[in-house]
């Protein structure tokens, strides 16, 4: 998973310099309605916005957006009951390109390298990330620095920027500039009328085959030994087995990380130090522990040659009684797969359980991360000078009330409707609960509607309500139990290289991943021993340059953790 990423930012880091080189816990303080006016003037006659008028402008404009997106139901995103019901309200038109998920690190690439840019690109900190950074794509006059945009026309994000230091650390850059205008996770409380900003926990980790669990009379594992006798059971009652990726893991560095490392840079203790997971004693010492598993047949014995992108989708392994133990999204546990077809064992049920652990007592250390601050829409130098206030206005309203309430239900009186007495307050309608449309899921329904990684506020909750209506309570109980987990030791995704660094460090690290990659599946599979092999694998790795990327991924690191906003400046 990593290689594929590396692979991808190196490729998107060759297409941006071609482009170049050719010429070019709390609640929100938002406002609540996002329909009143006012402003003030600074001492140079400066007009600085304090509240969002609707509509933004008398005169319809219109702005242009790429996304990667794909809907069954639906061939433009623009289709979007609530997008449509926002132009209406704000005056504002978005015109949007989408592109398949599976594509979309290749065209945002040929996208930079074209020179032709839209208004805004839905991005994020990794695959449709500017190569080199956001202050990169200012310098190379591709992407709009926003600071005083922020400053001047939108209120109600840098109150959020003011008052959340987790949201500031993500949204400004190394160089202390609003450029990209993130995502912010929260969740809708109707009862009262307020945006609460709130991360998602872990939407993705281990399970457990919990009715072979029970049969067996046995609990759910928490430590490593306890994991073992749970695999050990499961052989030889099942001839089931756990899951491992073809680098050697599982999941996000899961198990490994019990040993306080992880199968790449990681922060030392959870502060700001950064290490090499692979060149470890504890990475050698779960070499050891999957070497012996291994052997004892409790690993899937074709690890090596499993194509990881389709394990969280690849339902079969669960299905079909080959994996006890492994991933699953949160969506995929309890009996998913009765539920939806994929197995007529009524009595499979998918259990979420904490990354194993040394000693009971101890808390995982690494985990599927998720921030609060995420995807950013990056706006490009191509946005007309004369509508770039109006822009910047209307994607302030995305961080109000009512804006929030669009995303995360739709429409009034189509998808759904308010009860005060209800738990929840907006209800969703028969639409989307009943869908009439043959195939069409309650979850499928309400994308007709509501907003899904959008700018503005993303409410992650919202899908909650259908999924217990439609019998899947074990979405929530996923999240509270992989949200016990930390990410302490992760390096922050938003921790970024600058453009010369990016390629150095690609270069260099492409290389040391795949060498790391070969050397554990041969360690695991027994083809060479660790004792006796471990000190030439550490000389080969200082021979590939480990410690210049160590420097690279530190640099990185402090600049991320020694930020000065501009606008504090």
């Amino acid at each position: 998973m990593k290689k594929r990423l590396l692979a991808a930012l190196l490729a998107l880091s060759m297409v941006a310099a071609l482009a170049v080189s050719c010429g070019d816990d709390g609640t929100s303080s938002s406002d609540s309605s996002g329909s009143s006016s006012g402003s003030s003037t600074v001492a140079d006659d400066e007009e600085i916005v304090t509240e969002i008028t609707l509509p933004i402008t008398e005169e319809k404009v219109t702005f242009t957006e790429w996304r990667s997106w794909s809907n069954d139901w639906m061939s433009n995103y623009g289709e979007v009951k609530g997008i449509q019901k926002i132009e209406e309200l704000t005056n504002v038109r978005v015109e949007y390109t989408c592109v398949p998920t599976s594509s979309a690190t290749e065209k945002f690439g040929l996208l930079l390298a074209s020179g032709e840019y839209p208004s805004m690109v839905q991005g994020n900190t990794t695959t449709l990330a500017y190569p080199g950074g956001q202050d990169a794509g200012v310098a190379d006059g591709v992407l709009l620095d926003m600071t005083e945009y922020v400053r001047k026309y939108m209120p109600n994000y840098r109150a959020l920027l003011e008052e959340y230091e987790d949201i500031k650390q993500i949204a400004i850059t190394d160089e202390g500039r609003n450029v990209g205008i993130y995502m912010i996770r929260c969740y809708v409380d109707g009862h009262n009328q307020e945006v609460v900003i709130e991360n998602e926990p872990a939407w993705c980790g281990m399970t457990v085959r919990k009715d072979w669990l029970d049969e067996l009379n046995m609990e759910v594992p928490r430590t490593i030994d306890e994991l073992h006798d749970v695999l050990v059971a499961f052989k030889d009652n099942y001839g089931a087995w756990m899951h491992l990726y073809k680098d050697g893991t599982i999941g996000n560095d899961y198990i490994l990380s019990a040993y306080g490392v992880m199968q790449d840079f990681y922060l030392v203790d959870g502060g700001t130090e950064v290490a090499f997971g692979p060149s470890t004693d504890a990475y050698k010492e779960y070499l050891k522990l999957m070497r012996d598993w291994y052997a004892e047949g409790l690993i899937d014995p074709d690890f090596s040659s499993t194509n990881s992108t389709y394990i969280l989708t690849d339902h079969e392994y669960f299905a079909n009684n080959k994996c006890g133990v492994g991933m699953s999204y949160q969506g995929t546990c309890g009996n998913y797969h009765y539920y939806n077809g994929y197995t007529s064992e009524e009595d499979i049920w998918l259990e979420p359980i904490e990354g194993p652990v040394l000693n009971e007592g101890d808390t995982t250390v690494s985990t599927f991360p998720s921030y609060v601050a995420t995807m950013p829409n990056l706006i490009f130098t191509s946005v007309p000078e004369e509508d770039r206030a109006t822009l910047a206005k209307f994607l302030d309203w995305h961080y109000t009330y009512d804006y929030a309430v669009i995303a995360s239900f739709g429409v009034e009186g189509e998808s759904y409707e308010i009860d005060e007495d209800s738990e929840w307050y907006y209800v969703w309608t028969d639409t989307v609960m009943k869908p009439t449309t043959e195939g069409m899921t309650s979850s499928a329904a309400r994308a007709l509607y509501g907003l899904f990684n959008n700018v503005g506020f993303m409410n992650w909750k919202a899908q909650f309500e259908i999924n217990e209506a439609t019998g899947n309570t074990w979405s929530a109980y996923s999240y509270e139990v992989w949200g016990r987990q930390t990410d302490d030791i992760m390096i922050p995704s938003d921790a970024s290289f600058t453009t010369d660094e990016a390629n150095e460090y690609n270069n260099l690290y492409v290389d040391i991943e795949t060498y790391v990659e070969e050397n554990t599946v041969q360690f695991i599979m027994g083809n060479v021993d660790i004792d006796a092999g471990w000190d030439n694998y550490l000389s080969g790795l200082e021979s590939l340059n480990v410690a210049r990327c160590q420097e690279l991924r530190q640099a990185s690191v402090d600049r991320f953790y020694n930020k000065v906003w501009l606008l504090e400046q």
